[in-house]
């Protein structure tokens, strides 16, 4: 059902960009506080429990608790889990107290001040020549001397949550879906692209700080920290295939979230300079990227680390519920016979594609019954997520994911549309004519 009150600004974070707190880091796989409430408000009761499982920065939780709801998030990447701390963080500070931080900051130059290597920014192999030479010396000048002289922590928490969210803005890059894209002036082989003024880190950062400090002014003391009184907020760090099997039945009553889509992106690569800026070395991504759900052609299959995680939880019942779902899906795998066809012929455009919609779909359907049997009678799964296309073939996932949402015992109440959809590339355009895919929002009930 087309529902008009559901805009491509309202599902992503574009509505976040003016809404203070929210609009502190730009993460641009998020969906916007706006439509978060509007499902809170559909609800019939006032209080209880929301889960997101693919958190991210947090708008889920935080929008929660002003709602009057306890809130808990999974969040793989550790780049989520530091903005949500550091939003903390900012709650508690006073104007006061940053005002005068940022006052210090502006008397100092960074230019000549001394660089720790303990501090400085720990490039990843794919971040190397990011930054001009002076904004990285300036960077890692303000590290050293955050992480020395400032006191108290959360104070030094929201400074260097003030640089790490104006990355983008000091570097040669812009993130692009599936890569970061390179300016020419990094001197990468094969970068043409020109993305314009690269910011002086000194007017970046204080143009943050002075945001940062407008919202606090702006809502002052208690409210800025965006809950009501009593509400509880807990993020837990880790894969959702292995927290949400280890949760209670019947402890939540409201989902609201949006899984990776199955569109090929790389968040580890998107939010390289972001994962570099926190410590995570190129070890530590490799695992991170192999830990999500599939939705890039570079991740393996996960099933015996999810048939671990049921093993060990003596659950076993449940995970071959979950794998009949995925085998008895007609419409999947009608789609994988396509894809897997187009593969043998090389229609495809990454050789990756067929074993990625095939495991993205087998993933989800553990996320799902996990989901199911952790709602409430009456509660409800608000699910954001985009329909794909590969070689022509449109791939219907609202259809395949609510099919297992009923096998898991849910009703699929609506599958609200947008009421403009996503086109397809224009590579596909050109080889196979304009195809609009669906986005939607599913809503689930128990």
């Amino acid at each position: 059902m087309v529902n008009p009150d559901l805009s491509r600004r309202l599902v992503s974070f574009q509505a976040n960009r003016k809404i203070p707190f929210y609009r502190l880091f730009s993460y641009k796989e998020g969906f916007s506080a706006d439509m978060v409430k509007m499902f809170i408000r559909d609800y019939p009761e006032r209080t209880g429990v929301i889960l997101d499982p693919f958190a991210g920065a947090g708008t889920t939780l935080f929008s929660a608790q002003e709602c009057g709801f306890d809130s808990i998030g999974i969040e793989l990447l550790p780049v989520g889990e530091f903005a949500v701390r550091a939003r903390q963080a900012v709650g508690r500070l006073s104007f006061g107290e940053l005002r005068e931080a940022a006052s210090h900051l502006g008397r100092i130059s960074f230019e000549a001040s001394p660089i720790d290597e303990a501090h400085s920014f720990k490039h990843l192999t794919i971040t190397r020549d990011a930054f001009p030479e002076e904004n990285e010396r300036k960077l890692n000048a303000f590290l050293t001397y955050v992480n020395e002289r400032v006191e108290p922590e959360d104070v030094r928490v929201v400074l260097i949550f003030a640089a790490f969210s104006i990355l983008e803005q000091i570097s040669y890059t812009r993130k692009d879906g599936q890569f970061l894209r390179w300016d020419r002036r990094s001197g990468r082989v094969g970068a043409t692209y020109h993305k314009g003024r690269v910011l002086a880190f000194e007017d970046a950062l204080f143009e943050k700080l002075d945001r940062i400090l407008a919202d606090i002014r702006g809502r002052g003391g208690a409210a800025a920290r965006g809950a009501s009184e009593g509400t509880t907020m807990e993020l837990r760090r880790g894969s959702c295939f292995e927290i949400l099997p280890t949760m209670p039945d019947g402890s939540v009553d409201l989902v609201i979230s949006s899984p990776p889509y199955c569109n090929r992106y790389d968040y580890t690569r998107t939010y390289a300079l972001e994962l570099a800026f926190l410590g995570v070395g190129n070890g530590a991504v490799m695992e991170l990227r192999q830990s999500l759900l599939s939705c890039t052609v570079e991740n393996r299959e996960k099933i015996d680390r999810i048939r671990q995680v049921y093993v060990e939880g003596d659950r076993l019942d449940a995970f071959e519920d979950a794998g009949r779902a995925f085998r008895s899906s007609k419409a999947l795998h009608e789609v994988l016979a396509i894809l897997e066809e187009y593969h043998g012929q090389r229609k495809l455009n990454n050789p990756g594609i067929y074993r990625m919609v095939r495991n993205y779909f087998y993933e989800h359907s553990f996320v799902i019954f996990e989901m199911a049997r952790l709602l409430k009678e009456g509660g409800r799964i608000y699910y954001v997520n985009d329909n794909v296309r590969y070689a022509g073939e449109a791939v219907p996932v609202d259809l395949i994911l609510s099919e297992f949402a009923e096998a898991a015992g849910l009703t699929v109440e609506t599958i609200y549309a947008l009421p403009g959809g996503k086109g397809n590339s224009s590579q596909q355009m050109g080889r196979h004519g304009r195809c609009e895919v669906r986005k939607c929002v599913y809503c689930w009930e128990k």
